[in-house]
């Protein structure tokens, strides 16, 4: 089944994607079932209503990152249900971990997927796959809409000019961490707990994430002088901030701390609700955990992406099929 959102993104794309999906489908002798939503939500509801006929299932989530978390939502931990994603938003974060977006847009080599196992991160606010943020990185995904209106301004340049607008506001937050026996306080403007790479439109917040390792890498950032700040944002995007054996490298160890944990708490101690963001949906909150859901969800991935991409790990697929 493919479930197209027409409000993903900056045009409709079902009206050139309908015909893709059908002569690709007839070429290959398949007949899917195809949804256009209706409205925030709707997706949701139609993955519901096949997980509720017990059969297996491939559901294609046609929309941004928004679409898909709907979908998973449902898929999470039904093992007769995969999800693939066909990118037709604005930031398509989900698809840029694994390098290609043109890949997912090849409906011939979607409708012959190969089943990943995933780890989905489990929250209060729900599943996600991809990243839960909190503080500025809310603020910044509340934003990022107004500028992708303008002309020119795509997912990163609008989540760069988001990010820029939210720290001339002065934003930051007192919290407490607690992640196994490791505890700390302190001041910070950007938190995001990861369980893949990317997020805000190419920002490479954890350029080593796997999402089947069974851990989240988690990136704190303290408050940093808006003169310095440009320049951090750019090695940030480019994923300069770590080392692939996990060290913080020297431009931010000042301001960074990093770890990896299965499972995080995070209270706010000033008394003013910080926004989190997970996928890119956002909701304020006092107080945050996140937990990885092993091997939670089955994913769809064309053929050529499934094969020794970085953020999969292959003992990890092996721990997933012992499980």
């Amino acid at each position: 089944m493919f479930i197209i959102n027409p409000a993903a993104g900056k045009k409709d794309a079902s009206a050139t994607l309908l015909p893709k999906i059908r002569a690709a489908a007839e070429r290959a002798g398949i007949y899917p079932e195809i949804e256009i939503t209706q409205g925030p939500g709707h997706a949701r509801e139609i993955a519901a209503r096949c997980a509720k006929t017990g059969e297996p299932a491939r559901l294609y989530a046609c929309g941004g990152d928004g679409t898909l978390n709907e979908v998973l939502q449902v898929a999470a931990g039904q093992e007769h249900l995969a999800v693939g994603c066909v990118p037709c938003g604005s930031g398509n974060d989900y698809v840029r971990n694994f390098g290609s977006q043109s890949g997912f847009l090849d409906m011939d080599a979607q409708l012959h997927a190969v089943v990943r196992s995933a780890d989905l991160i489990h929250t209060e606010q729900g599943y996600g796959i991809n990243i839960y943020a909190a503080g500025i990185d809310a603020q910044v995904a509340n934003g990022i809409p107004k500028w992708r209106r303008l002309p020119l301004c795509g997912g990163t340049t609008a989540y760069t000019l988001s990010i820029l607008e939210a720290v001339c506001s002065t934003f930051r937050h007192k919290l407490r961490v607690r992640a196994g026996k490791r505890e700390l306080e302190g001041d910070f403007m950007m938190l995001a707990i990861c369980n893949a790479q990317l997020y805000g439109g190419g920002y490479r917040a954890a350029p080593y994430a796997s999402i089947n390792d069974g851990l989240l890498d988690v990136v704190l950032i303290r408050p940093v002088s808006r003169l310095k700040l440009p320049g951090l944002l750019q090695d940030y995007r480019k994923g300069r901030h770590l080392t692939p054996e996990g060290t913080i490298t020297e431009k931010f160890r000042p301001y960074m701390v990093f770890f990896r944990t299965a499972e995080i708490d995070i209270q706010v101690l000033d008394h003013r609700p910080l926004v989190t963001t997970l996928d890119g949906e956002c909701l304020p909150q006092y107080q945050l955990h996140a937990e990885v859901m092993r091997c939670g969800a089955r994913i769809l991935l064309p053929p050529k992406l499934a094969q020794n991409t970085p953020v999969l790990q292959a003992m990890g697929e092996k721990a997933c099929l012992k499980k």
